[in-house]
């Protein structure tokens, strides 16, 4: 695969909605980085003109962006501004031939960290409850669960699950954790292969679900595997939607087997008005935003320059998506 020996013409491509307000930020970052080089941005595949050639593409996973890369000629490299790519496989195999495709790993890590630990609190602290009593001006006064002492399972020991797991730490919790590879992880107590996850399920408090989804993860989180938790385990799910079962999560809460769980991705997004997930007890619902935070787009072109800056020196890129695990 041939790599891009220069940036000299670099396309931006965005939402209708977002180009403009980030145009400024975009090529201050960018020409400071790599001095002459000529940022071009696009909202639609219309402003791309045929047979326009670039070094490299910086884009989200946009669902016209296959438009995009047919009105192009020759472009070597594309970076996402997200860290998960699995809507990509769902284009032709042959809009990546020969093309570097590299995407912003870490860029959300706080903030997705931060948002598992806020949902855990959210149900020990009862603060839901809190909330609809306000609303109703009721006082009505109840004895609070703490993370202190729980078990934590985090399912998925990337960047963001590593992350979790120091900040549950500083809560005391005990943690355990699954990994494709299984490798020992600091502050983790134990951690086994994906495959083997379901051992540590009858321990679970809470499981975090912070995996990619790929061929083996999708539905993985189903019927059989929550029935293996610890009765009232609370899950928290910041993967992709399509990794837990969402019906059967639902039937899980709904038995009382699971206490509780936090939805930050879904199957179908956005969430249709009339989905029943809206209306089920113990459930919150947050429309897919655990990664968002102050400075995003910084850190995603952050990441971008540090694939060049390795790219410009020999080096293999930092953040490249695995074709064959598909993340």
């Amino acid at each position: 695969m041939s790599r891009p020996a220069q940036l000299r013409r670099i396309l931006f491509v965005q939402r209708p909605d977002l180009v403009d307000a980030q145009r400024a930020t975009v090529e201050e970052i960018l020409q400071r980085a790599v001095p002459g080089a000529v940022i071009e941005h696009a909202g639609e595949p219309g402003a791309v003109p045929e047979g326009a050639r670039f070094d490299a593409i910086i884009a989200p996973t946009l669902p016209w962006l296959p438009e995009v890369m047919a009105r192009v000629r020759d472009v070597r490299w594309v970076h996402f501004l997200s860290a998960g790519v699995d809507r990509i496989w769902q284009w032709p195999a042959e809009l990546w031939d020969g093309v570097l495709l590299t995407k912003s790993a870490g860029v959300h890590v706080d903030a997705m960290s931060e948002y598992a630990l806020g949902a855990m609190l959210y149900f020990v602290k009862r603060l839901g409850a809190f909330h609809d009593q306000q609303r109703q001006h009721t006082w009505r006064r109840f004895w609070l669960d703490g993370l202190a002492g729980k078990t934590l399972v985090i399912l998925g020991l990337g960047a963001i699950g590593q992350a979790i797991a120091r900040r549950a730490r500083s809560f005391d919790m005990r943690l355990l954790g699954a990994s494709r590879g299984g490798r020992p992880v600091p502050e983790v107590e134990r951690v086994v292969t994906t495959d083997a996850v379901g051992e540590l399920l009858p321990e679970a408090d809470f499981l975090v679900v912070c995996v990619p989804l790929t061929p083996a993860t999708r539905g993985m989180v189903d019927a059989g595997f929550l029935s293996r938790l610890k009765s009232g385990a609370v899950l928290v799910d910041v993967s992709r939607g399509g990794v837990v079962r969402e019906r059967d999560l639902v039937d899980a809460l709904a038995s009382g087997r699971l206490g509780g769980a936090a939805l930050d991705v879904f199957e179908e997004e956005p969430l249709a008005p009339d989905s029943p997930l809206w209306d089920v007890p113990n459930l919150l619902v947050t429309p897919h935003v655990a990664g968002t935070c102050p400075g995003y787009l910084e850190r995603a072109l952050g990441v971008f320059l540090r694939n060049w800056e390795s790219l410009s020196q020999g080096g293999p890129p930092v953040t490249e998506v695995d074709r064959t695990s598909r993340y």
